[in-house]
């Protein structure tokens, strides 16, 4: 199906020119025309009744059986129809009616392979609703073929053809072109979809690998596909070089910002510079990455909002990545007390404080430091370490201060007053 059927000339074939020639010797003959047309619109009415009833009568239960029925049905209905009405011998077996058997059983050939696509590949609604279309298209097309050498009119639109931009384009291409390209675009997202689904079962591969290599084989296929849907519409690829050059040079300098996302996306995916996870600091974005494209980067902040972070910032920036070769991540909690305090029941307290919340880590061991004497009082910070920030550090400090505060309270330890 990737072309649109062309049948031979009548004059290389003089079987089917005597078939046509009957046809049409009935078609000059009014009562057999009419006759010929009543059976016609009785067939295809019993097979649209009947199909549209099977239809209901599955539902969306069954989709493989459903599509099977809404492909084949009618046709073969039809088909079935024009064959009793045919025993009844008469105009009812009539050369013409001989004909729209013929071209309901080539009709009935397409859909077949239409189905096979469809039920193979599973597409997508709008591909699948194009595929169920071009079908109909190729069957038109195959009977303008019949017909062609018989009508001047369809002989002009069968053999047209124009240019465009110093591309030779005909409209026997533009119709293999519609055709093959939806079965090739179906193909196409189908091998796209696998290829992602095999990255991702991976066992040995990084996801940032799994996300790169999966863009790549994408572009790649899809390069493919257009390349083959040129090549199904008989148009010189060659032909498309300076129209191709001046639409990148016009793309490149007006998407250069886009291209350079794309790029530096690439580039941090196999870097794994920054992943999924990390938490990161980025031109005063701060939080955890949770998505990353090849684009762009998604940070949910500490307050719950997510940030949309070009990857060309994060190729052309210093990141700060607080998760890149472990998780656990140092915290600083300090207080002023006066000059006269106990320094050291102050610093065990706080310790205390710092070890008695779960979130703290043993190892390495939460430490207390004087980091600044002068007439106000002494400083005094506590450092300690946890390991999963993307649950938040302020909850934790805010916990800690609150504990070291009650302490100190009851224990007499005073504060300098700001």
């Amino acid at each position: 199906m990737s072309a649109a059927p062309k049948p031979p000339p009548l004059d290389r074939d003089p079987e089917l020119a005597e078939v046509v020639s009957d046809a049409m010797d009935v078609v000059s003959n009014p009562t057999d025309l009419l006759i010929t047309l009543l059976a016609l619109t009785l067939a295809a009415a019993v097979g649209v009744l009947v199909t549209r009833a099977l239809k209901q009568r599955i539902g969306h239960q069954r989709p493989v059986l459903l599509t099977v029925v809404e492909y084949l049905c009618t046709p073969v209905l039809t088909l079935l129809t024009l064959g009793v009405l045919s025993l009844f011998g008469g105009s009812f077996g009539n050369p013409l009616i001989g004909l729209a058997a013929t071209l309901l059983l080539l009709f009935l050939v397409i859909r077949f392979f239409g189905m096979a696509v469809e039920l193979l590949f599973r597409p997508t609604l709008p591909l699948k609703i194009m595929l169920r279309a071009v079908t109909v298209v190729a069957w038109l097309a195959l009977v303008v073929g019949v017909f062609v050498d018989r009508s001047q009119p369809l002989a002009k639109l069968y053999g047209a053809s124009f240019k465009f931009g110093g591309i030779n384009v005909s409209s026997q291409g533009l119709v293999a072109g519609l055709i093959g390209g939806v079965v090739i675009a179906i193909v196409a997202l189908w091998g796209d979809k696998t290829v992602t689904k095999l990255l991702r079962r991976s066992r040995t591969l990084q996801p940032n690998y799994i996300l790169a290599l999966s863009r790549i084989f994408s572009v790649a296929i899809w390069i493919a596909a257009t390349l083959a849907i040129f090549a199904a519409s008989d148009i010189n690829i060659t032909a498309l070089a300076a129209f191709g050059g001046a639409l990148g040079i016009g793309l490149g300098l007006g998407l250069q910002k886009l291209a350079a996302s794309y790029i530096s996306g690439l580039i941090v995916l196999f870097e794994q510079s920054v992943r999924v996870g990390d938490n990161i600091v980025s031109n005063s974005v701060s939080g955890r990455v949770t998505r990353m494209t090849v684009r762009y980067t998604m940070i949910r902040t500490r307050d719950g909002v997510e940030a949309i972070v070009p990857n060309d910032l994060l190729t052309n920036n210093v990141i700060v990545n607080q998760s890149w070769s472990d998780r656990n991540l140092r915290l600083v909690c300090g207080v002023l007390v006066k000059g006269d305090t106990d320094l050291e029941l102050a610093r065990t307290l706080f310790v205390e404080a710092m070890n008695a919340q779960p979130r703290v880590l043993q190892e390495p061991a939460p430490h207390m430091y004087i980091t600044g004497v002068n007439d106000k009082g002494i400083q005094l910070d506590g450092h300690f370490w946890i390991s999963d920030p993307e649950n938040g550090q302020n909850n934790v400090a805010s916990d800690i201060y609150d504990a070291v505060l009650g302490a100190f309270r009851k224990n007499g330890v005073q504060l300098v007053a700001s």
